[in-house]
């Protein structure tokens, strides 16, 4: 109940994010959604005894937010990516004692800022895209990605059998891959019946399909810190859902698969 209850704020609040709001508050509220999800996962990172650079990471991660966006002043991912590289290591060497506690800081920033910050940064990527692509674009990965996270759920905990990655994920089931798929699938019907008529039925099937893959890929990524941690959620935040990173773990990979769909294969189509 808690789980449907936190669900039930969340969603119109993301609908409402996705389609209507400016987007300058849209990129406010995508910046404090980065933050916390970079500062989680750079805790995680904490809690296997490492010492990251959680201020930096956290930064950094918005860098990368402010960067997608395509505001003035301009600032390019690679911009962002070249400071990463170099400031972090030379930090690490300053300010961490010993060769292990170095690299340990090194890894410990920097893999965090690649899966959370670059990763979510490309749903402003999403929304910057010109006219009403962009709000669509950006909810059709939201619908793909919930959806694909509700039937896997549900499918897995009421018929899974067998184990997707049990090293990994134990509970993630190859059953509720395919309660994901299908779900996915329906959201990116959903999509080309209502709000992104834009789309062609080929299209949604192929990103009903991939947006699915994605997401499962992003969420065994955060579980993969998790695990590695010993922690069940990435925190408290969200009553029933765990923290934000738990909540937006499939957009990590979910959002630049998306992304870069609709730059192959999309512009000039729709």
């Amino acid at each position: 109940m808690t789980r449907l209850l936190t669900a039930s704020l969340l969603i119109p609040a993301a609908w409402y994010l996705c389609k209507k709001a400016p987007f300058p508050l849209f990129l406010a509220a995508l910046a404090a959604v980065v933050g916390l999800a970079a500062w989680e996962a750079l805790g995680l990172f904490e809690t296997r005894g490492a010492k990251p650079f959680r201020w930096g990471g956290t930064i950094a991660s918005l860098a990368f937010v402010w960067a997608y966006a395509g505001l003035s002043p301009r600032l390019d991912p690679i911009d962002v990516l070249v400071a990463l590289f170099l400031v972090i290591p030379v930090g690490a060497m300053v300010a961490r004692a010993g060769a292990e506690a170095m690299l340990d800081a090194i890894t410990g920033t920097i893999v965090p800022v690649a899966l959370v910050g670059v990763g979510l940064a490309h749903c402003a990527a999403l929304r910057a895209v010109p006219g009403e692509n962009g709000s669509d674009l950006l909810m059709l990965a939201m619908v793909c990605a919930t959806l694909s996270d509700t039937g896997a759920y549900y499918l897995g905990s009421a018929f899974g059998k067998h184990p997707l990655a049990p090293s990994i994920s134990p509970k993630k089931t190859w059953e509720g891959v395919l309660g994901g798929w299908a779900a996915s699938l329906f959201g990116a019907g959903l999509a080309h019946f209502w709000f992104f008529q834009r789309l062609s039925i080929v299209h949604a099937a192929v990103l009903g399909t991939l947006l699915c893959a994605a997401g499962i890929a992003g969420d065994l990524a955060e579980s993969l810190l998790k695990r590695a941690a010993g922690a069940k959620d990435s925190s408290s935040l969200l009553p029933g859902h765990g923290g934000v990173l738990d909540r937006v773990d499939s957009l990590m990979v979910a959002a630049p698969v998306l992304y870069y769909y609709w730059r192959a294969f999309l512009v000039g189509v729709i």
